[in-house]
């Protein structure tokens, strides 16, 4: 069980240091420039594909930091034998930035599905609705999770337990990231539930940093 926990830590690591650089991203207000949004501002029937929170700085700063941390891992795990042991990449077929690039890249891909229908349902970005709202929730908190998992099936084939392991490691940090986005005042409920988007709605990231 160690063996696989340590396995499951070192898989979700690049998507987790990832999102806590999206945070302070954020937080900092910094690559502004790149803050656009994937949509364009593109609608659909009157409404937003995806909103002004789904931005190209989010995917640049989820695939480029998953890609340096993962690139780190393997040059970590090149000079320590007990490191290797814990790896479940053989970094000699597999290509470390191209593989932290997948998962930031899964992550983010992941989000607009649920965007996109939050969009067509006038639910604000990191809102719900008062019905099932906390099923809303662990849907906006599990897709770029899921996504991830889909990412890393090109590169590594984890076991059942690995999988259902690394889905709740990777949702219970997740949630604890977008409580912490909270209380630092990053993430705000400013939207109304039509085509018009308020001058004051910050534009933010994608992934861990701007739920749909």
């Amino acid at each position: 069980m160690n063996k696989t926990a340590g396995r499951v830590g070192w898989m979700i690591t690049p998507v987790l240091f990832a999102g806590l650089g999206q945070v302070l991203v954020l937080k900092t207000g910094l690559l502004a420039g790149v803050a656009t949004p994937l949509d364009r501002g593109v609608k659909w029937r009157g409404k937003p594909l995806f909103g002004p929170l789904k931005t190209w700085r989010g995917v640049i700063i989820m695939t480029t930091l998953s890609a340096l941390v993962s690139s780190a891992q393997a040059e970590a795990a090149r000079r320590s034998e007990g490191l290797r042991a814990l790896s479940p990449f053989d970094y000699k077929r597999i290509n470390p930035w191209v593989l932290g690039l997948a998962l930031g890249l899964g992550y983010c891909l992941a989000e607009l599905p649920n965007s996109f229908v939050k969009r067509r349902l006038d639910i604000a970005p990191a809102d719900t609705t008062e019905r099932w709202a906390w099923v809303q929730y662990l849907v906006d908190q599990s897709d770029s999770v899921a996504g991830c998992l889909v990412a890393l099936r090109f590169f590594y084939r984890p076991s059942w337990m690995e999988t259902g392991l690394a889905f709740a490691t990777g949702l219970t940090l997740h949630i604890g990231v977008d409580q912490l986005m909270r209380a630092w005042g990053i993430k705000r409920r400013a939207y109304r539930p039509s085509s018009e988007v308020p001058n004051r709605l910050a534009t933010a990231g994608t992934g861990t940093l701007s739920r749909p």
